[in-house]
């Protein structure tokens, strides 16, 4: 299988947390305590079992007996400057030498202040790769000491969890300065609620695709609603048609086409899957081929996929099945796929792509192709439309094989472009030949 591009596909959603006080889902606490239940992380000094890995400047982290919230100690951490050849950001995890049980707390909480504004990543987890990560990113910090809440989606899951802690924080303006933290534990808070995930439609395709890391949503004490990253491994998932695509272990397989829909056991909202198959697979010799992106050839041009030109509004995503690589361009107006260097095509007469719209084909519809050429006189449009293509339909994979030039063929970019129907679409088996 030859890899196409350096963007991994990852399936991001935005996901809620686990019902707790005030939210109707039931969670299964009944678990077997084998770990210690200790909440204390870091109050006036290390707990029996913290230990401390650093990360950037290795010596960002120390303790305070000047300036602290409660008690007699702080964590300070002083953030270097984007220079300092010692590590230009601070950053650590705090872990359990052992693992803790940490099944009957809700919340990670703690108090930070800042000597200048700044934005800091925290979270749970982040230590080894059996970890249940809960990341919250842009935290903001000023002068004040302020309480922050990292919620635990579902506790029950947390038995012998050995990341209890980490942070990550970069220069401001191009200056560093200081961080304090101070009571970092756990805590049962009670009063979180509203677990809720966004409802995301997504392509899928045969092969499995875990599902990694989640965005989700809580509502806070305070009535604010928190968004972090989560694993996961937090969650029970079941499919509305298991025939289409079913969950295990935290991964989605897809079988045949179709739809499905992926929800949690822990919160509300879904994961709606459009089940597609795969393109027809190239017949032609790699010796006449100059390939772009696919599986069947060894690509030879590397690109730009998304330059993010002015008023473009494409997202682009290289869909990992595990057997195949599938480009994703989800909200599409117009994009470029900018080559690393000019494409000698000379010796080529056609480029071939074959694409698939995600939306409804209606007699407006149009999916636009611009082959530029070094020199501009040359550049070739190309428009699929509904008259033009009566095959182009929703769902359906089109192949499009586009005449060249007969002079230059020295390319440079692709622009792809569709109407405001046609907005979501898949790539596969670029090239030229």
């Amino acid at each position: 299988m030859k890899y196409k591009n350096n963007i991994s596909a990852k399936l991001l959603v935005a996901v809620a947390v686990l019902s707790l006080s005030g939210c109707t889902r039931e969670i299964d606490t009944d678990v077997l305590a084998t770990y210690p239940n200790l909440p204390e992380v870091f109050i006036d000094g290390f707990s029996s079992d913290l230990q401390y890995q650093a990360w950037g400047k290795v010596t960002n982290f120390d303790t305070d007996t000047d300036t602290k919230y409660s008690g007699t100690t702080s964590i300070r951490v002083e953030v270097p400057v984007p220079s300092d050849p010692m590590g230009n950001y601070a950053g650590g995890v705090f872990y359990s030498s052992t693992g803790r049980n940490l099944s009957e707390y809700d919340a990670l909480t703690f108090y930070a202040k800042s000597s200048v504004p700044a934005k800091m990543e925290v979270g749970i987890g982040n230590y080894d790769t059996e970890d249940y990560l809960v990341g919250l990113q842009d935290v903001k910090l000023n002068a004040n000491w302020n309480k922050v809440i990292i919620p635990i989606p579902n506790a029950a899951k947390l038995l012998s969890e050995k990341g209890l802690f980490y942070y990550s924080a970069g220069a401001v303006d191009g200056e560093g300065y200081t961080i304090w933290i101070d009571e970092v534990k756990f805590e049962y808070l009670g009063t979180l609620a509203h677990a809720h995930i966004e409802d995301v439609e997504r392509p899928g395709f045969p092969g499995k695709v875990d599902i990694g890391t989640l965005t989700e949503t809580i509502n806070l004490p305070n009535g604010v609603n928190q968004t972090m990253q989560v694993s996961s491994k937090f969650f029970t998932f079941e499919s509305s048609d298991p025939d289409v695509a079913s969950v295990a272990d935290n991964a989605i397989t897809v079988h045949k086409s179709g739809e499905a829909v992926i929800s949690l056991k822990e919160a509300g909202g879904q994961i709606k899957l459009h089940c597609y198959d795969f393109a027809p697979t190239p017949e032609r010799n790699e010796s006449e081929v100059l390939s772009l992106f696919s599986d069947s050839y060894r690509n030879k041009i590397t690109a730009n996929w998304n330059p993010r030109w002015q008023y473009s509004t494409a997202e682009y995503e290289d869909m990992d099945t595990g057997d195949n690589h599938i480009g994703y361009y989800s909200n599409l107006n117009f994009v470029g796929i900018v080559f690393n260097s000019v494409a000698d095509c000379s010796a080529m007469t056609h480029l071939h792509l074959d694409v698939l719209s995600m939306d409804e084909i209606g007699t407006g519809s149009e999916f636009k192709v611009e082959i530029h050429e070094s020199n501009s006189n040359n550049n070739i449009v190309y428009l699929a439309t509904k008259a033009t293509h009566p095959d182009f339909k929703a769902g359906q994979w089109l192949s499009l094989d586009i005449p060249l030039n007969d002079a230059g063929k020295q390319i440079t970019q692709l622009v792809l472009g569709c109407d405001s129907n046609t907005k979501n679409i898949l790539l596969d088996n670029i090239y030229f030949y």
